[in-house]
């Protein structure tokens, strides 16, 4: 018959009375009830997936910021304090290796102690006496410094210069007491085992790790010496002085300090200059910070920032600026806004007041973008956004256009915003005070909406140190500080 469809239907596995398969495209109910069963499963499995690899990037950019300068360890959201620090401690030639905290601390006797402490707890994990107690210095003395510095592709290890000298209070002024000696101490950080010591010249006073060698910054007698030794057996690859320094205060960790840019460039900041040096010897170049007269008629010194996520030092007054790299040295309008921390992801990125906020190109002074803030007090630049703190808010620009993101007003406190990366830390005023005791207030980095705050005592100041968060407190009575680590 013209137009018939002829079916054929093959039984294999049943007989003549066996169930008649479904015709293919037309599930049986009993499908699709395991279809639908399936889908809020797949939706569960698919959320699971999308969180884990939230977690893990951001883990990865966790990470990626802990060599960054500033960034805190992430803290809990329950803030309490780890341990104290012990009295005598410098915490400004501290530096970590791992889990430990390389300190120098300075006894009643003027006598200098080096410790390793667990970063955790504070426990002193070992001691080293590396300059003897001096009976002759009254009660004011305060010895030199003790800077030291975890060695670079050296997991564990720290290196320390130590030396004799100090400052005292003689005939009712306070003079410089030389030292006569310098080690250079190459320490396992985990138990303190020395394994170099070696002498280094006595007017070497700042070190700056640089593969395996180490650069030995120092000033005398106004100029100031620039040395490059192997770190293991003081064999000198070269010596260049770089002109003036900071005659009237040699010895402090300030008069001469040293960091590398880039790997390849040392900056140098002695004083009345900062000069670039390359770890071959070169002297690049120096530019002068010398003290910049205002319209009142006072003396503005000039500010220096070596910043690495640059690759230059930003030198500035009250009215201009220069970005100072090895290559250039690119002027700009209105004196520099402190960068807190800079984690590079917004490249060539210098700010300035002028007095509003200013963004230019560090490479060639091109503006980027301006915002109406008069009052600008420092900022922090981290995955592309910039959080800017004023006398009375933190706002937060896109990095590339200067869009506002968001703003978090307060009344706050004072001190500067830190972060861990995931949080910025402020301190914020309790029921709308202006004035302490505050809180330490934890603020979502994305859109500036409050996670978490805690109370702090009075008379309280945050700072950090090699990724710890640091409270400072004064007793009003004593007006003795203490520090203490938070966690």
């Amino acid at each position: 018959m013209a137009g018939a469809r002829r079916v054929e239907v093959a039984l294999e596995d049943g007989g003549p009375d066996g169930p008649v398969p479904p015709a293919p495209g037309r599930p049986t109910a009993h499908r699709r009830r395991w279809w639908w069963l399936a889908v809020p499963v797949v939706a569960v499995l698919a959320l699971v997936v999308g969180q884990a690899v939230t977690d893990y990037r951001e883990r990865v950019a966790l990470a990626a910021l802990g060599d960054v300068r500033g960034v805190l360890v992430p803290l809990d959201d329950e803030v309490e304090v780890a341990w104290e620090v012990a009295e005598g401690t410098r915490l400004t030639d501290a530096a970590r290796a791992g889990s430990v905290l390389v300190t120098s601390r300075a006894t009643a006797d003027h006598a200098v102690v080096l410790e390793g402490r667990d970063v955790a707890t504070g426990a002193r994990l070992w001691a080293h006496d590396v300059v003897g107690p001096r009976a002759r210095w009254t009660p004011e003395a305060r010895p030199g410094p003790v800077p030291c510095a975890a060695r670079p592709d050296h997991r564990g290890q720290v290196v320390c210069l130590v030396t004799d000298g100090g400052v005292d209070v003689l005939d009712g002024a306070w003079t410089t007491i030389p030292p006569t000696t310098a080690r250079l101490l190459v320490l396992d950080a985990d138990d303190g085992t020395v394994q170099v010591e070696r002498e280094t010249p006595a007017t070497a006073q700042w070190l700056t790790p640089s593969g395996d060698d180490v650069l030995l910054v120092g000033t005398v007698d106004g100029t100031t010496h620039v040395r490059s030794q192997s770190l293991l057996d003081g064999t000198e690859r070269w010596h260049v002085t770089v002109g003036a320094g900071a005659d009237d205060r040699p010895f402090t960790p300030d008069a001469a300090t040293s960091a590398l840019l880039d790997a390849r460039t040392l900056a140098v900041d002695h004083g009345t200059a900062v000069t670039l040096v390359s770890t071959d010897g070169e002297v690049l170049r120096t530019v002068g910070t010398q003290t910049e007269t205002g319209l009142t008629g006072q003396g503005t010194p000039t500010t220096v920032e070596l910043s690495t996520a640059l690759a230059a030092a930003v030198i500035g007054a009250e009215s201009s600026s220069a970005v100072v790299s090895a290559t250039a040295e690119v002027p700009l309008d209105g004196s520099p806004l402190p960068v807190v921390v800079d984690d590079g992801s917004v490249p060539g990125l210098v700010l300035t007041r002028t007095p509003q906020l200013q963004a230019w190109d560090a490479g060639d002074g091109t503006p980027r973008w301006q915002a109406m803030v008069l009052d600008a007090q420092n900022a922090t630049i981290l995955q592309g956004r910039v959080h800017v703190w004023t006398s009375a808010r933190l706002v937060t620009y896109d990095g590339a256009t200067g869009a506002e993101l968001w703003r978090w007003a307060g009344p706050t406190g004072v001190g500067t915003p830190l972060t861990d990366g995931r949080h910025l830390y402020v301190l914020g005023s309790r029921g709308g005070r202006h004035s302490g005791p505050y809180d330490l207030v934890a603020l979502h980095v994305a859109d500036g909406t409050e996670a978490w705050r805690t109370p702090l005592p009075a008379r309280t100041w945050l700072s950090t140190l090699d990724g710890l968060l640091l409270m400072q407190t004064v007793d009003e009575a004593t007006l003795v500080e203490t520090y203490r680590v938070l966690r």
